[in-house]
């Protein structure tokens, strides 16, 4: 079973997440923000070896350490949907916000609805969850019945959509469908804030309502 480190970083508190193999010591980022630095001395400290990073969405603080983890670690897998290569292409909207931010290097590796990634033995589904950017996805362990939600979902909250390429209604699908689609105890792991889970978030999410899998 992978362990699940997670980070809180930058000023707009975002969730990191760093997923660890126990026995090869292998590791993934999923949405590396500011103050990466401090992921790259746990990965030193505790002898860890990063292999790829794995992108929600390219909004600017869910991307804003690639850079440093690629300046320092050459050759990483940097997995974003295609979708969100425009979004990616401008900074992740950072000059929109007045943030500065460069980022060089590209991503190498497409990420699609229901693409099976690996992690050891470990198997990690992508789903695309369109709404809160044009290639928003999330990543589901069924065996470890979790999900890292990105900015999809939040404990009583949802993804803001009045950014370009937001779309409420999307948002909602994807939610529905790819959300509460899952079983209630599957725990779900957001962008930032607390973490939650589906049970709870379909009983009590006020943005959404009482909502069910049925017909789905």
């Amino acid at each position: 079973m992978l362990l699940i480190r997670e980070f809180t970083l930058g000023p707009l508190g975002n969730n990191t997440y760093l997923l660890i193999e126990p026995i090869t010591r292998e590791a993934v980022i999923i949405d590396p923000s500011f103050e990466s630095e401090k992921i790259l001395a746990v990965l030193q400290q505790e002898n860890l070896h990063l292999t790829q990073i794995w992108i929600t969405h390219a909004h600017f603080d869910h991307i804003a350490g690639v850079q440093t983890l690629s300046d320092q670690i050459p050759g990483l897998v940097i997995g974003l949907h295609p979708n969100d290569f425009p979004l990616w292409q401008v900074q992740g909207g950072a000059p929109w916000f007045g943030w500065p931010l460069t980022i060089q290097v590209t991503p190498n590796l497409n990420l699609d609805h229901e693409q099976m990634l690996q992690l050891g033995s470990t198997l990690i589904q992508v789903r695309h969850t369109p709404g809160h950017s044009p290639g928003h996805v999330i990543f589901y362990i069924p065996s470890m019945e979790l999900a890292f939600c990105g900015d999809l979902i939040f404990y009583h909250g949802i993804g803001r959509t009045d950014l370009p390429g937001g779309d409420f209604d999307q948002l909602a699908h994807s939610i529905t469908h790819h959300i509460f689609s899952l079983p209630d105890q599957t725990r779900l792991l957001p962008g930032h804030g607390p973490e939650t889970s589906v049970g709870e978030e379909r009983r009590n999410n006020p943005w959404l309502g009482n909502k069910n899998t049925s017909g789905i």
